[in-house]
């Protein structure tokens, strides 16, 4: 019982490559494409780290040849979501069930399901947890209910992979860490930008109070006062921006301290390429990909010594503080010192170390080896999926869960019984039979296509052009073809009968030149 099915994903057939002094070449393992589900209640056009992850993450894998899919939802209960996802997952016939945030009602919803209907599971967690507060006390429980018995668990950080295995009880051989990334294309230096009569630090972040806004309503004041030709440039939206509000107006430093509100993604380059310092004071983080998209700028780090930031960039580029006040105030007094005196890198020279430390493929080729792990992993039956919940989870939690899963499956039979899955419509694959619409897409672009580009070296000018040239002659050809083909069968039909080529013969109107007369059929005409 909700055994998965095998043989929904398909491998590329295995060739006996020749090599160049005629030996025939071991052939290679096949390599498994998947059909993937990326759930969670975080995207575009919201933006967050979350959103930019499984964005960025997506594309790639699509580059590599899978199939990767999106739900997201904000209003689901644990019933309610089982037909619609049911109906997703056997139309796009998905492989692997993959969650994002421990936040995301949808993600836990998904993962739920997607085991009573036997689909592999991964799981990415991306905050971290406390252990004291009610909250933090619930939100484990259900992150345990929902890790007991998913075939893996991928961390952004090993502070937070220790977080999680603590949270949710779970064996670390389940757990691997990858961390996020930049792009390095998006955020690029330009020192044109920077004022050089000023020192600017730039803040980019949620006006929340996980951020510690109220840390930095602390610290502008302080260090207005001792510079006066400090500025800041704060970037981001939410309840937390009355603070600064109010510090701006008591201290009369609207000329000093700009607002910017919330930005667009494409909008945060052009904001942080104009600082000289990058300033994040946040209370809890597993990764921060604020500060790498910074430092991918060009700018000098600063930042509280909280979570999995320590591990994030090398100690060169970043300054980290305790979270209070006084300590920030020093980092960004030492960084400022070393700013006046010349002392800090080109931003040329910060931008390439950080674009050889983070890239979204090293992320999508590690996160392609946990799903190639997990399709090989078998996924509980019913009977000791039971077993597991009551074990893992305690005898009060866990047999209302195992309970809920019971009636999840007798639902998803129902469900079965009603609608059967060979009646669904299989979802239409957009790269054709076996990606044949993508190969003569790919061969008609050539080097043009962005994949390639990515991919491949940058190639010459002259070879672009004679390519384009190849192309364009090829199109051509295949025109003239295409012409001398249907000018043949016109012919052949002409010989063969020709009343069918003959208009008068079809049409009897052309035979009775009165018809085609309008002053013969109206006599108002006349």
């Amino acid at each position: 019982m909700g055994q998965r099915t095998r043989g929904m994903s398909e491998p590329v057939p295995t060739t006996n490559h020749r090599h160049p002094d005629r030996l025939n070449v071991p052939p290679q393992d096949p390599i498994i494409k998947q059909n993937i589900c990326m759930v969670s209640d975080f995207f575009y056009p919201n933006m967050g780290g979350v959103e930019s992850h499984i964005y960025q993450l997506s594309q790639c894998l699509i580059e590599k040849g899978h199939k990767v899919m999106y739900n997201q939802s904000t209003a689901t209960t644990c019933f309610h979501s089982l037909p619609l996802l049911r109906c997703v997952f056997t139309r796009e016939r998905i492989t692997v069930v993959h969650a994002h945030s421990s936040f995301s009602s949808m993600a836990h919803d998904a993962l739920f399901h997607a085991k009573t209907m036997g689909l592999n599971t991964v799981f990415t967690d991306h905050s971290l947890f406390g252990f004291a507060d009610v909250s933090s006390v619930l939100t484990n429980k259900l992150l345990t209910v929902s890790m007991c018995d998913t075939n893996h668990i991928v961390c952004v950080s090993y502070t937070s992979k220790e977080n999680t295995v603590l949270r949710a009880a779970l064996d670390p051989q389940i757990v691997s860490v990858i961390p996020n990334a930049v792009d390095p294309t998006d955020f690029t230096p330009d020192p044109s930008q920077r004022h050089n009569d000023r020192i600017t630090i730039v803040v980019v972040s949620r006006l929340v109070y996980r951020k510690g806004i109220d840390l930095l309503g602390g610290i502008i004041p302080k260090l207005c006062l001792k510079h006066p030709d400090l500025h800041f440039l704060i970037g981001g939206e939410g309840p937390k921006r009355i603070v600064l509000e109010e510090v701006r107006e008591k201290y009369q430093l609207h000329d000093r301290v700009r607002l910017l509100g919330a930005l667009e993604h494409q909008d945060v380059r052009g904001v942080l390429v104009q600082g000289h310092i990058f300033l994040n004071t946040s209370l809890t983080e597993a990764f921060c990909m604020a500060i790498v998209e910074g430092a991918s700028c060009g700018l000098q780090v600063v930042s509280t010594r909280v979570g999995g930031i320590p591990e994030v960039l090398p100690e060169d580029l970043i300054t980290l503080c305790e979270p209070t006040v006084r300590s920030l105030c020093d980092g960004l007094e030492n960084v400022i010192a070393r700013q006046r005196s010349g002392c800090m890198g080109s931003p040329a020279s910060i931008h390439a170390r950080v674009c050889d430390l983070y890239t979204w493929r090293n992320v999508a080729d590690r996160t392609e080896k946990v799903y190639d792990r997990v399709a090989g992993q078998e996924v509980l039956p019913l009977d000791r999926r039971l077993v597991r919940l009551t074990a893992h989870c305690g005898h009060v939690a866990g047999s209302i869960f195992a309970f809920v899963a019971v009636l999840d499956f007798l639902f998803l039979l129902i469900l079965r019984w009603l609608f059967p899955d060979h009646l669904m419509d299989v979802a239409m694959d957009t790269t054709g039979p076996k990606g044949l619409w993508r190969r003569g897409f790919d061969e008609r672009k050539g080097s043009h296509s962005k994949s390639s580009m990515l991919t491949q070296h940058k190639p010459s000018g002259y070879q672009i052009s004679s390519h384009s040239k190849q192309t364009d002659r090829r199109q051509t050809d295949r025109r003239q073809t295409d012409r001398r083909q249907t000018d043949r069968r016109q012919t052949d039909r002409r010989q063969a009968d020709p009343r069918q080529t003959d208009p008068r013969q079809t049409d009897p109107r052309q035979t009775d030149p009165r018809q085609t007369d309008p002053r013969q059929t109206d006599p108002r005409l006349c």
